[in-house]
């Protein structure tokens, strides 16, 4: 009878510690459960918005649960991953657009930086100067002459924003070619948004992501006048005329143009970012992604995580932050963060980078024989 009893009793405390293990399994192990939020920091219809549903949409697939996303802009995108940061860092909430939160702390606009994220970086686009298909500029040559030739005040340019790649290229085009005094700076919540008010006549160029308004440019709507790339581009017939060629010191600023993809919190646990970085690296191999990011917006596949990706965003942080630091816009001197300039950045470049959370080893090595070295 006792013997039985003892028996009872191992099988009650065995099937109490199996329950025991089963309540206590990390919820990692189980990820993900629900849908996950994506918060994009820009207006719907730009390149943010597009490149990063688009990855989410492919990543569905393969992660097996709806990605919801929510554009929530402002603030060059911080207001939104501010969100995201002070959210629980359960893998369920990331963040989406363009890779530029190094410029936050420069701008003022937030405390958080590119550190306090892994990037999952899918496509890189250059930025270019738009006029309306009827402009009489037939080249930029043409335009920066009529610029000079007007009263001050007569040209207004749109871009998406103080700190934006288009922003800053617009501001550096007209500092090499000597018109900064002269045209208006005018700031929309998007590239798109800038685009609408260059057609309706409001203003007279946008400096924006190529491809933010490219599929108007191969409509006939609009016109690249200038392409911060050193070479043309060719794009369904369209030329976009390399800015570089006339003013070959815009050439280390080429690091501004902006790389697209989704974010995630480095507190989220490990082996949950190991299964976004398997998603992600399926994501942007498929049809679907290439046919809306590189066939539709003239992007170019340059996908990068781990190390890789934080160096990129390094270099981003970098060259936007000097920038912007040059042409009066920045609150903060990126010194005072440690952000070399371009020609002497080096990895790590400051202490933040020095001492940021790694990537996990398995992410890493899925990069690696993934081919995207």
């Amino acid at each position: 009878m006792v013997k039985k009893r003892g028996l009872k009793w191992i099988g009650i405390m065995a099937a109490a510690a199996l329950a025991l293990s089963l309540v206590s399994a990390p919820a990692s192990a189980k990820w993900p459960e629900k849908p996950i939020s994506l918060y994009i920091g820009w207006s719907a219809g730009g390149a943010s918005d597009i490149v990063a549903r688009s990855v989410a949409l492919e990543m569905e697939k393969k992660l097996n649960t709806r990605i919801l996303a929510t554009n929530v802009d402002g603030a060059l995108g911080s207001i939104g991953a501010s969100q995201v940061i002070s959210g629980p860092p359960d893998g369920y909430l990331w963040f989406g657009g363009a890779a530029v939160h190094g410029t936050w702390p420069v701008l003022g606009h937030a405390d958080i930086s590119w550190t306090d994220f892994y990037s999952f970086l899918a496509v890189v686009f250059p930025t270019t100067i738009y006029v309306k298909a009827d402009a009489p500029w037939k080249n930029l040559d043409e335009f920066l002459a009529d610029v000079k030739a007007k009263p001050k005040g007569t040209f207004k340019f749109g871009h998406p924003g103080a700190g934006s790649n288009g922003a800053i290229f617009g501001g550096i085009l007209m500092e090499a070619a000597g018109i900064t005094e002269d045209v208006v700076s005018v700031p929309y919540k998007g590239g798109r948004e800038a685009g609408k008010y260059l057609l309706s006549g409001d203003i007279n160029f946008t400096s924006v992501t190529m491809g933010d308004l490219s599929d108007w440019a191969v409509a006939g709507r609009i016109r690249p006048l200038a392409n911060l790339y050193e070479e043309d581009i060719v794009f369904e017939g369209v030329t976009f005329p390399s800015a570089v060629k006339k003013f070959p010191s815009l050439g280390p600023y080429q690091a501004i143009n902006p790389y697209f993809g989704v974010y995630v919190p480095r507190a989220v646990d490990p082996s949950v970012i190991e299964k976004i970085s398997e998603a992600f690296l399926w994501a942007v191999q498929q049809p679907g992604f290439k046919k809306v990011a590189v066939d539709q917006r003239a992007g170019v596949m340059a996908p990068l995580i781990g190390v890789a990706s934080d160096k990129q965003m390094s270099r981003i942080e970098s060259a936007r932050g000097t920038a912007l630091w040059d042409l009066q816009i920045a609150k903060n001197d990126p010194k005072k963060f440690g952000i070399p300039k371009p020609d002497a950045w080096k990895w790590p470049p400051h202490e933040s980078a020095a001492n940021v959370k790694s990537w996990p080893e398995k992410a890493e090595k899925m990069f690696q024989e993934g081919g995207f070295k």
